[in-house]
């Protein structure tokens, strides 16, 4: 396919921006921004919800049931972090259903903008996996403000032929090893960036450090500075260059793993020995929502909770899913691509080995002391 021909199919909405991306990977190609607007999927009509959610969350694949009832899918607005998403809806950006990580939750919920959700009106609820449904801070009491979806890691992604020696040795090490000065990467945020530093360091609580513990991550992420290529804030670039062997080790989610791994590259994503970092998203019904798309919220958010859906995040991005029997599902059509992907086939030991994503105490200095360090202070 050539690079016109991509382009054509993101421009009338046949083809994803993460599918698109990993096109150009193919190719060998630089990655091409085309704003959001008219260029995308046509926006449903006023009758259908808007949902305000993560670039790649959208395709109708992951919502086919809905498309099946109505016809076309929902009207998406895309954010690209949840501090973006938090900011424009507190200055009066309207949307009706939202899809932050849990974390999040508790500072949404308690700024007003959360109502609860009532889980009944979903079919797929009971095969929600159970451990996803108490995130400390996503409930109170029988009060749900959280249906949770997707979830996976945060890891290394490294390039196994440049880098042998970490093979089966995998640790967040790697990030901080002069060896590979100028061939390294993390994410550029607090949750992916900071908290991955506080882990390294052995912080006992990542999410609630000391000031010791403060002081020791600064000193880390000093001292990694002059050894990065670059922070990253968009997976799609962290892909093409690991594939060009720009880069030889970043943070990542299991998406780009899986990309690379369609490449046919040499890739590895496995949990480091200081852990890796779970993250669970989901979705959140706005206190403003229309009233009269209620039916339809709680239905775009079934469908997304469907096995259909589960199984085109496995198997697509990488990405875990709410309903566990996707996993089967997964398990049984292409056997071996869950351990692959770093699943158990048991979800729970997954999810049990992981360090999960919580509200950061002190976030405020954490920022602060983050854009210090990256300006070289």
């Amino acid at each position: 396919m050539q690079k016109d021909q991509i382009i054509e199919e993101l421009a009338t909405g046949r083809m994803s921006r993460r599918q698109f991306n990993q096109k150009l990977i193919a190719l060998g190609a630089t990655m091409v921004t085309i704003p959001l607007g008219s260029k995308m999927a046509s926006a449903a009509s006023d009758d259908h919800p808007i949902v305000f959610t993560w670039e790649g969350w959208e395709v109708p694949e992951l919502h086919q049931p809905y498309i099946g009832k109505h016809g076309q899918s929902p009207n998406f607005a895309i954010f690209g972090d949840e501090e973006e998403a938090f900011a424009k809806m507190r200055a009066g950006f309207k949307v009706d259903l939202t899809q932050p990580c849990s974390y999040k939750v508790p500072i949404w919920k308690d700024a007003g903008i959360l109502q609860p959700m009532d889980p009944s009106r979903l079919s797929n609820w009971s095969d929600i996996i159970p451990a996803l449904k108490t995130i400390p801070g996503t409930f109170d009491g029988d009060k749900q403000y959280f249906i949770p979806t997707d979830w996976g890691l945060t890891s290394v992604l490294y390039r196994a032929d440049l880098a042998p020696e970490y093979v089966g040795n995998e640790t967040w090490g790697m990030l901080w090893d002069p060896k590979y000065k100028g061939r390294l990467s993390m994410a550029d945020s607090l949750i992916d960036g900071v908290m991955v530093a506080a882990i390294y360091i052995g912080a006992k609580d990542p999410f609630n450090m000391t000031d010791a513990e403060m002081e020791k991550t600064r000193a880390s992420l000093k001292e990694q500075l002059p050894l990065m290529r670059y922070y990253w804030t968009s997976p799609a670039d962290i892909e093409q260059a690991l594939a060009s062997g720009e880069l030889i080790a970043t943070s990542a989610w299991n998406s780009s793993y899986a990309a690379l791994k369609k490449e046919g590259l040499d890739v590895r994503y496995t949990s480091p020995k200081e852990g890796a970092m779970t993250w669970v998203c989901g979705f959140c019904l706005m206190t403003d929502h229309d009233p009269a798309k209620l039916d339809k919220i709680y239905e775009y958010v079934d469908a997304y909770a469907s096995v259909e859906s589960g199984v085109f995040a496995l198997t697509e991005y990488g990405y875990g899913h709410g309903n566990v029997k996707a996993f089967a599902q997964v398990e049984k059509d292409q056997p071996g691509l869950l351990k692959e992907l770093g699943y158990s086939t048991d979800v729970n030991a997954t999810l049990d080995a992981g360090i999960f994503q919580a509200p950061m105490g002190n976030e405020p200095a954490l920022q602060a002391m983050f854009e210090e360090v990256k300006a070289g202070l």
